[in-house]
């Protein structure tokens, strides 16, 4: 049986809401008792008990026939809220096939083809091979309407070459989750193994041709791989070199980039994160600054779509750089847009809310937290896991300034409850260390600036070198160092982290 409890026990009190009002816009009868059944599944009311309860027997057909409708519905709401909140030009391209086919069946052929084709140079742009052979397909399909003796040859010969492309990239998909998987061993069982030897190996197992395995394309693909294993492993000083290395060696081969705009941009975008996590403030803006400029060509095609990314970015190297008033400034203009990634518009509030409390600007920073009203269940699966752990830390630093103790108390408790247990299984134990003497201070503020206080936080802390080590970690003892010295959480974090240990 289909969880659909499981589905619905994710879903916000807005979404809640939206849901019943779709079915209730959908249902034709009054009687239908979808929106009951709903309702019933969301107070977790005891499936045996459900038919009983809904219509007055234990009538098994009924609600197993209901239940199915109840998923059915459900399907279609999911899809039609990412289709609503989606902004990407994959869906730009899928609508605009959508629209063409819809006036092909109107016999509207010379419109619909206008549409195929501006459908399949945006398409074109961002190498998607797949949504490519769906414009094809549609145009071959319907190519005998149109009054062009050569119209249905070209069309057969960009199908078969992109045919061979799409072929290349599943190639690549392949040889991606071989290197996925082998780069676990590497990051998480301490493996040494030569990336650049490892690429070329699984390239060469799967036939990946050098033009297709060295592109823009393939770069962003393998350092999110990549950046994502360090994303856990803090261990963004690794990555650095084999990005760097391949992206010039790629930039020099492809003198004309712009073919390979759209991932151009998202590979500078992460470098420029790679050295921001390395402390490498000023390398990280120039990369930035390379972004914006590739994000300008081609009459701002892609601007849109960086800009957000590239705005929060700037923001957080201006912070880190000492210009705090620099990056709020960019930070509040950028919180104010209506369309957003929603990823990442929650890192935005959330360096937003880190850099009104560095300037001890703690009720705005509680404005901006008003805006999480979701539960933590919900913002894992929007941003991860470590997202939510920055968000309940630094709330907890918050009302611990603001002097709420009987939130701070039940907050305490629920991480406890909620994150030791991952935290000590991802080998991330200096967080619990790290609450313990927060809690020390909240209880008697007072010994944190003696001696026996300093020398116990300095036995319980392993640092790594400065480059290896993770800004968000830093930033958040540095709140414990100011306590304890009794000096300014701006100033100190900025000492602590541009100072080699």
């Amino acid at each position: 049986m289909i969880a659909i409890d499981a589905i619905i026990s994710q879903f916000s009190t807005e979404e809640q809401q939206e849901f019943v009002k779709y079915l209730k816009y959908k249902n034709k009868r009054h009687d239908t008792k979808n929106v009951q059944l709903f309702e019933l599944l969301l107070a977790k009311y005891p499936a045996k008990e459900i038919p009983q309860k809904l219509y007055g027997n234990d009538n098994k057909t009924a609600y197993h026939g209901l239940r199915k409708r109840l998923w059915s519905a459900l399907v279609d709401f999911m899809a039609t809220q990412s289709l609503t909140h989606e902004v990407s030009a994959e869906l730009d391209i899928t609508k605009r096939i959508l629209v063409a086919r819809n006036l092909l069946l109107q016999k509207q052929y010379k419109t619909a083809f206008k549409i195929l084709d501006k459908a399949e140079k945006k398409a074109r742009d961002i190498l998607h091979f797949s949504l490519l052979n769906e414009v094809y397909h549609t145009q071959i399909q319907y190519a005998h309407n149109i009054n062009s003796p050569s119209l249905l040859e070209e069309l057969i010969g960009k199908c078969i070459r992109n045919q061979q492309d799409f072929l290349q990239e599943e190639k690549l998909n392949m040889a991606y989750a071989v290197i996925q998987k082998k780069l676990q061993k590497v990051m998480f069982q301490g493996e040494v193994i030569s990336l650049q030897t490892l690429i070329q190996e699984t390239y060469e197992r799967f036939g990946v041709s050098k033009e297709m395995g060295l592109s823009y394309k393939s770069l962003y693909q393998l350092a999110q791989i990549i950046n994502s294993v360090a994303a856990v492993t803090k261990g963004y000083f690794a990555v650095e070199p084999f990005l760097i290395e391949n992206y010039h060696d790629i930039s020099n081969r492809l003198k004309q980039s712009e073919k390979h705009l759209f991932y151009h941009i998202k590979v500078l975008y992460l470098i420029a994160n790679i050295f921001f996590r390395k402390k490498e403030f000023t390398q990280s803006v120039h990369y930035l600054t390379r972004m914006k400029q590739q994000m300008e060509l081609q009459k701002q095609r892609f601007y849109k779509d960086g800009l957000l990314s590239y705005q929060c970015l700037l923001a957080l190297n201006y912070n880190y750089l000492g210009e705090a008033e620099k990056a709020i400034a960019l930070l509040e203009e950028v919180a104010q847009l209506k369309k957003y990634d929603l990823e990442t518009m929650l890192d935005v509030h959330l360096s937003l809310i880190v850099c009104y409390f560095q300037q001890r600007e703690f009720k705005k920073a509680q404005q901006v937290f008003s805006k999480f009203y979701h539960t933590d269940k919900w913002y894992e699966e929007k941003a991860g896991i470590d997202w939510v752990l920055k968000k309940n830390l630094i709330e907890l630093l918050l009302h611990i300034e603001l002097g709420n103790i009987s939130y701070v108390d039940s907050r305490f408790a629920s991480f406890q409850r909620k994150y030791y247990p991952f935290l000590r299984k991802s080998g991330e134990v200096r967080v619990i260390t790290f609450l313990k003497f927060v809690k020390q201070y909240y209880n008697a503020p007072e010994i944190v600036t003696s001696t026996a206080f300093h020398r116990q936080v300095e036995a319980s802390f392993q640092w790594k070198a400065r480059v290896e080590e993770d800004i968000f970690v830093m930033s958040f003892y540095a709140w414990l160092k100011a306590k304890m010295h009794k000096t300014d959480l701006y100033k100190t974090t900025l000492e602590l982290v541009n100072t080699d240990n």
